[in-house]
């Protein structure tokens, strides 16, 4: 046998034997390593010593293509036992995957869905009730019904007692013979109000966020009807405040629409709660506006805002009068990020404002816009120092606005704000 002749055969039984060798252990790690990183296995390949890479040409977008595809050529392949040798450090596996309570960036943080969460108006709205308002129901029916809801309900010894006060005084309003059509139609839309309201703040499925609400309307409505049936209460108020909580029941009534989902449900009742807030802020000794005139201006606010959504929510509304009251409710809900607003607040800032000056105004702006909500906040007494500071600093473009609000009645004060 010729030196060449014995040189193939050699080179032959050699390959046959690495062959099998590389079939065993390629084997091995394929069941043990399956999940492996590929750069881990790309660090581990050393290059193929001449005329023993594998015929199989590279994987597509390889550029090396002396380098033979990942895991067919690994001579130092982990020995059994090695299950995951190349398996990432804890917590790097999944790069793309967010952390744990990051997988929804978009959801503001929990207790944080009022105020910082969005106006009510800015997410696109909500379609109209369909079916109309619920049946009426009989004084007897209304009281059954409230009082087992209330029976059921987590509300507050305190709060359920305000809430049995207002129903005694709808049931009152009903009975009374000499009771106006005014009165009956408020005691009517307000009995259905709070029983719609209590049975989705009962609903399992209502989510904590909006049973919150949900409880906190029908405290708040309770709370106006007391104030609307006061004697002491000036007429003026009265006028205002029935045309607000009218509309605002009616709409918490037909909360009962079949169509309306969750989110829809949340959309009016946010706007509730925001049109409630305003009106029992004007009910207040303590935060109602001093000046008849402001009182007049801010009610005028509360009852446009309220009957807008009572107009949006109507399915018998023509297409042109639920447009003219979205625009209504976008306005108002934009009334916070008005470049005019944001000055005054970066203002009070400069002033150093107290935290509750400046939550004031930004409460009532929400609930009257701008600029009325915004001055009617300025002549709280939490702001009091503030805008006192504020009119004696002459360099100031804001200095006369703040005189204004101290002199006269903040609602003929709009003509003062700097202009840009």
């Amino acid at each position: 046998m010729t030196r060449n002749v014995r040189r193939h055969v050699i080179r032959a039984a050699s390959a046959s034997l690495l062959a099998a060798a590389l079939g065993l252990t390629g084997g091995v790690a394929a069941a043990a390593g399956a999940s492996a990183q590929p750069q881990a296995v790309l660090a581990a390949e050393p290059t193929p010593p001449p005329g023993e890479g594998e015929p199989e040409p590279p994987p597509p977008g390889e550029s090396e293509p002396e380098a033979p595809p990942p895991g067919e050529s690994e001579p130092e392949a982990p020995p059994p036992g090695e299950s995951e040798p190349e398996a990432p450090p804890p917590g790097e596996g999944e790069p793309e995957a967010p952390p744990p309570g990051e997988s929804e960036p978009e959801a503001p943080p929990p207790g944080e869905g009022e105020p910082e969460a969005p106006p009510p108006g800015e997410d696109g709205g909500a379609p109209p009730a369909e079916g109309g308002a619920p049946a009426p129901q009989t004084p007897d029916e209304i009281r059954t019904r409230i009082e087992a809801g209330l029976a059921s309900s987590d509300l507050s010894a305190e709060e359920k007692a305000t809430v049995q006060k207002s129903l005694e005084t709808v049931l009152g309003i009903l009975g009374d013979p000499n009771a106006s059509p005014f009165e009956k139609d408020l005691a009517s839309a307000v009995g259905a109000g709070l029983d719609q309201v209590l049975k989705l703040s009962m609903d399992p499925a209502t989510s904590a966020e909006d049973k919150a609400r949900y409880d906190r309307l029908v405290v708040g409505v309770s709370e106006a009807m007391a104030k609307f049936t006061d004697p002491d209460v000036p007429a003026d108020q009265r006028d205002g405040t029935h045309a607000v909580l009218a509309d605002l029941n009616v709409t918490l009534a037909n909360l009962a629409a079949s169509n309306l989902s969750p989110a829809d449900k949340a959309y009016y009742s946010l706007w509730a709660d925001q049109i409630l807030g305003g009106l029992l802020a004007v009910q207040q000794p303590t935060t109602t506006p001093k000046r008849h005139a402001d009182r007049q201006r801010v009610q005028e606010k509360l009852k446009r805002n309220a009957g807008a959504l009572k107009t949006y929510q109507n399915p018998d509304a023509s297409q042109a009068d639920r447009d003219a009251a979205k625009k209504t409710l976008d306005e108002q809900a934009g009334a916070t990020n008005h470049p005019a607003h944001q000055e005054l607040v970066a203002e009070l800032k400069r002033l150093k404002a107290p935290q509750a000056c400046l939550d004031v105004v930004q409460n009532r702006t929400q609930q009257a816009g701008w600029p009325d909500g915004s001055l009617w906040g300025l002549s709280d007494t939490t702001c009091a120092d503030t805008v006192g500071a504020g009119a004696q600093d002459s360099g100031s473009d804001w200095s006369a606005l703040f005189q204004c609000v101290i002199d006269n009645p903040f609602s003929t004060c709009a003509s003062r704000v700097p202009e840009d």
